[in-house]
């Protein structure tokens, strides 16, 4: 499990299988959203990994996540509103497959 702090909101991401995880917003704007969806990950190289999905809503998300230093890296198509770059703490909660 991992937790991304993000400047205006906190994500939490679950992976439950090599194809499924889900993600909740537990702190901050949109807190209690939650979505189950289908996912791809794909390693860069060690320590890095994009991980990306579209929720069911219709938002597209996806992340680069650098586990060496702490930093996510985020780009975000919402179903509604403006495209978003972001910029996050990444706190590994438990051991997972990213």
């Amino acid at each position: 499990m991992l937790e991304i702090t993000f400047a205006t909101f906190t994500a939490r991401i679950t992976i439950h299988s090599e194809r499924e995880l889900s993600v909740e917003i537990i702190a901050g704007d949109n807190a209690g959203f939650s979505d189950t969806v289908e996912y791809e990950a794909v390693a860069v190289r060690k320590g890095v990994t994009v991980l990306s999905w579209q929720e069911h809503i219709g938002s597209t998300i996806v992340h680069v996540l650098d586990l060496t230093s702490g930093q996510a890296y985020t780009a975000v198509t919402p179903a509604k509103g403006d495209f978003m770059r972001l910029t996050g703490r990444i706190a590994i909660k438990s051991a997972g497959s990213i």
